[in-house]
């Protein structure tokens, strides 16, 4: 869906769209602006953050013949001879589903958007209201399946495409796989940026998986709430960044506060709902069959922050515009499918906190 640019003639609504514009330009994870909070580091969490985010809906699953929402249904986690499709597109980055040739239909009901914490996974979350993704998989029954879709891990002070994760970085991601230790093999794919293809391998490296591969994806690309392509956007700016202040409040709901913003943000950003049902949907439950039993896709923080607000329904404290609170390196969601085909979703954190604080930003 593109914006024309001949609506952006007069002054006013020129001056607006450049505002979102410099609000979401960064959606690949590869943003420039001193203000991004990718370039920010994390400091201890409050004791007075959300403890319990989880959501009070009904199961939300993926039929066989195509990506239907609807309460009866489930998903089959347990078959292994389900043949996921290639499109000429997706056969060089890896086994996924092109959802151009899928169908998606959003439910009728706005309360099965939303997803449930399963009561009977044994796991606990941390002060601020997240699971560590160890004890997730720790906890897993064998019938189950689980996708985490995590923010890369800590990356040096570029933020291009080229950017390195620091020795930290590095350190973190290990870490995470040698508190996973196992016998079975993972599936890992990430973007087309070192810093995530490096978090997946690290991952691996650190759980002496032998033979690992990590495929690259551009369905899980950092824009996926947005609207139009970020390299439209950055032709419209001589630099990236922007105010992700009004970013925040539009994932929470809350009044943005630039009345710029807030006169174009539907033209450039989709409805957190309906696209974080449709990512976890069409993006994970669609392509599940062909994955294995436990998978990694690694992203960017803006994809993240969004899907995490969403997963929690608006419940996790991860509001940048009131606290200075953004999505942690290595943190975002657990999809988690049981035997029975339900689907929970879990904000989980990578490493030892899942949110980092940045300095409030002014308008």
């Amino acid at each position: 869906m593109h914006i024309a640019y001949s609506r952006a003639q007069k002054f006013g609504l020129v001056f607006g769209a450049l505002a979102v514009v410099s609000l979401l330009a960064g959606c690949g994870g590869d943003s420039s602006s001193t203000t991004s909070p990718e370039t920010s580091e994390p400091v201890p969490a409050s004791s007075d953050a959300q403890t319990n985010p989880g959501v009070s809906s009904a199961t939300v699953p993926a039929s066989s013949d195509a990506l239907v929402a609807s309460s009866g249904a489930v998903v089959d986690v347990s078959s292994s001879s389900t043949v996921v499709p290639e499109s000429s597109a997706a056969a060089e980055e890896g086994p996924f589903v092109d959802p151009a040739t899928s169908t998606y239909v959003p439910p009728t009901n706005p309360e099965d958007l939303l997803y449930t914490i399963d009561p009977t996974l044994a796991v606990t979350p941390d002060s601020n209201g997240f699971y560590y993704v160890a004890d997730i998989y720790k906890a897993l029954p064998a019938t189950s399946k689980v996708v985490f879709v995590l923010r890369h891990s800590e990356r040096g002070a570029s933020e291009g495409q080229e950017s390195q994760l620091t020795e930290n970085g590095v350190q973190m991601a290990q870490k995470l796989g040698a508190d996973m230790l196992s016998e079975e093999s993972f599936f890992y794919a990430s973007t087309d940026f070192i810093r995530t293809r490096e978090t997946c391998n690290n991952i691996a490296i650190g759980r002496g998986e032998a033979g690992y591969h990590t495929y690259t994806w551009s369905g899980i690309n950092g824009g996926y709430f947005v609207k139009v392509p970020t390299d439209e956007l950055d032709t419209l700016l001589k630099k990236r960044g922007g105010s992700w202040k009004n970013l925040s409040q539009w994932a929470y709901g809350a009044t943005i506060t630039n009345r710029f913003v807030a006169n174009v943000i539907d033209d450039f950003m989709y409805d957190l709902f309906e696209r974080g049902h449709r990512f976890v949907n069409e993006v994970v439950l669609l392509n599940l069959p062909g994955w294995k039993r436990v998978n990694f896709l690694v992203s960017h923080d803006i994809l993240l922050e969004a899907l995490t607000v969403y997963a929690t329904n608006r419940q996790i404290d991860l509001k940048f515009y009131d606290g200075g609170k953004w999505i942690n390196y290595m943190a975002g969601i657990a999809v988690v499918v049981n035997e029975a085909g339900a689907v929970s979703l879990f904000p989980v954190r990578g490493a030892d906190l899942g949110w980092m604080y940045y300095v409030k930003q002014e308008e």
